[in-house]
């Protein structure tokens, strides 16, 4: 399983990281052409948009298994009950907002596929690039749960940081 996981996990560094490259490229590219050689790329636009979907939602995935997401920690804090359950109530809520978010993202590339759209510059179908939707929620859900079994497993903070600022505050 860990093998599987630290698989994910380079997928994910792989993929987040070309995408982010291909991005700067790619506008570096087009300013470069627009204002040194006043020629336009009419791809340009298309190619960094796809580029910049695909390294926010894959690089969410990694935010998701490193514990970085935003978290408004302040009212699980203030609640009667255990903050640890109150976080694990909040990340089941999660999963089931993904789970939703990959059924609808199938759905939709099932709907591409069948009635096939594509981008305008590229003519690429756009099934292609709706692909990181379920993809990525999915590597989400996993990041999740695998984030909650290493903090009840091993004592590993839910929040990224956490742990620093515990001895900080000497707690």
């Amino acid at each position: 399983m860990n093998r599987i996981l630290s698989a994910a996990g380079r997928f994910e560094l792989v993929v987040s990281n070309l995408s982010l490259a291909l991005l700067v490229v790619v506008l570096a590219a087009q300013i470069f052409f627009r204002y040194v050689l006043h020629v336009g790329l009419s791809w340009s636009e298309e190619v960094s948009r796809f580029a910049f979907v695909w390294f926010v939602y894959i690089s969410a995935s990694v935010a998701a298994q490193r514990g970085a997401h935003i978290r408004v920690t302040l009212f699980a804090r203030l609640l009667p009950v255990n903050e640890r359950l109150t976080f694990l109530l909040a990340d089941i809520i999660w999963i089931i907002f993904n789970a939703f978010v990959v059924w609808a993202g199938i759905l939709l590339i099932q709907r591409t596929l069948t009635y096939p759209v594509y981008s305008t510059s590229l003519f690429l179908p756009l099934a292609y690039i709706y692909t990181v939707i379920p993809l990525a929620h999915a590597l989400m859900i996993v990041r999740i749960v695998e984030r909650q079994w290493r903090s009840w497993k091993h004592g590993v903070p839910l929040i990224a940081g956490e742990d620093a600022a515990n001895r900080e505050a000497g707690t």
